[in-house]
Formats: C-alpha cells, sequence, structure tokens
C-alpha cells in the first residue's frame, strides 16, 4: 500500500474542514443554514435601507460618511439580533421534534461543504507568490484547489457584474456626497 505524504498546509486544510463540521455538528443544519440566509438577507437589507434610513439620522451625525456607516451598521445588528432570536426559537422546535440527530448529522455535511468553500476562497486570495510556494505546491491539496479556485472566481465575478446583484442595487454614488 502506497502511503501520502500529507505537507503542513494539508494539514491546516484538514483542520479548518474538520473545524467547519464540528462547529456545524453542535450548531446543526437548521442554525447553519438560517444563519447564512440571515447574514446575506441582513447585508441585503443593510444596503437597501440605508438610502430609507439615511434623513432620519441627518440631524443627529452631520458627516455623510459616518452616517451612511452608523446607519448600514445599525440595520446589520439589529437583523442579525432579531434574526438570532427566531433562529435559536426553530432550532429548538425541531430537537424537541426529535429531529435533532438528522439535524446535526446534516449540519456536519455542510460543515464540510462550507470548509471546503472557506479554503478555496482562502486559496483566491492569497497573493500569487503565496500560491507558488512550496509550501502549497507541494501538497496533496494543491491540484484541487488549482481546479477548482478558477470556478469560485468565475462565480464570484458573474454575482459582482450581474445586472440584478444586490451589490449593485445600492446606491453608493451618494457615500462620498457632501452636504
Amino acid at each position: 500500500m502506497e502511503s501520502i505524504a500529507l505537507s503542513y498546509f494539508d494539514y491546516l486544510v484538514i483542520g479548518i474542514i474538520m473545524l467547519s463540521g464540528l462547529i456545524a455538528f453542535f450548531r446543526g443544519f437548521i442554525q447553519e443554514i438560517l444563519s447564512l440566509l440571515l447574514w446575506i438577507i441582513a447585508f441585503a437589507a443593510a444596503m437597501l435601507l440605508n438610502a430609507y434610513l439615511d434623513p432620519y439620522f441627518i440631524n443627529y451625525i452631520d458627516n455623510p460618511e459616518v452616517r451612511r456607516i452608523l446607519t448600514i451598521i445599525t440595520v446589520f445588528v439589529g437583523i442579525i439580533f432579531l434574526g438570532g432570536l427566531l433562529i435559536k426559537l426553530l432550532r429548538g422546535l425541531v430537537h424537541w421534534s426529535g429531529m435533532g440527530g438528522l439535524d446535526r448529522l446534516l449540519g456536519v455535511l455542510f460543515g464540510f461543504i462550507r470548509g471546503m468553500l472557506l479554503i478555496v476562497v482562502i486559496y483566491l486570495v492569497l497573493p500569487n507568490d503565496i500560491k507558488q510556494s512550496s509550501f502549497i505546491i507541494n501538497s496533496q491539496s494543491s491540484p484541487y484547489l488549482k481546479k477548482y479556485a478558477p470556478m469560485a472566481e468565475k462565480f464570484f465575478k458573474s454575482m459582482i457584474s450581474d445586472k440584478n446583484s444586490v451589490m449593485l442595487k445600492a446606491d453608493i454614488s451618494t457615500i462620498y456626497e457632501t452636504t
């Protein structure tokens, strides 16, 4: 039987995937997926509601940049807090129904997938000189990263350039406007 030599980078990759899976095991699939959706909704709502809520704070905060940043943060944190309470309630209902074991099993699978996606995103943002280092090139996971990173990069670029993207619907043209 041929042994596979793992590098320190491979152990780091395995550690991140396992940690993500372990966290998801304890939180459960329902909490993990709803938390992910909550963060996306909170971000989108903060960006979209910023323009509507900004006028309410004009009398309190003079600097438009600070006002917009605080408005975005306030909306984001408020939605995360309220959504977190709702998620805890739903998680309690799932465990009360006797589906806790299945919830944890699916949570582990979700965590492993999230860990792998996190590794790909980290790889995407690494400078090229680090990607070309022997630390990464000699790893067993390097061929997989080289294969899947371009796909992820293409996906993220299409998301950003999509005309219907939440990122593009936010009115950022007035962020640096002076009053």
